[in-house]
């Protein structure tokens, strides 16, 4: 049986302190694959977390043996992915 890798999950919500999230409608989960697939980056998003409508979430999986060098690019990677999600969406990040 192979053994997996560390999960790292991204829960993504239009305002921190109330935990509101985006409205559905603007897709940031699926915006954010579509960014990391152009950073070289694989990523699992979701939407409809919270309610089955709302809610937006971005699984990070990587392999068992990562390493500190690639989790900073993992993290670099992400942040260009939502950063560029959320300016196509005209969100203010």
């Amino acid at each position: 049986r192979a053994e997996a890798g560390p999960r790292m999950l991204a829960r993504l919500v239009a305002d921190r302190a109330s935990k509101e999230t985006f409205d559905p409608s603007l897709k940031i989960n699926a915006s954010i694959k579509k960014h990391a697939m152009a950073e070289g980056m694989v990523c699992y998003p979701n939407g409809g977390t919270v309610d089955g409508k709302r809610g937006d979430h971005v699984l990070l999986a990587p392999s068992f043996i990562v390493q500190q060098a690639h989790l900073d690019e993992i993290v670099d990677k992400l942040g260009r992915s939502i950063e560029a999600a959320l300016a196509e969406a005209g969100v203010a990040a």
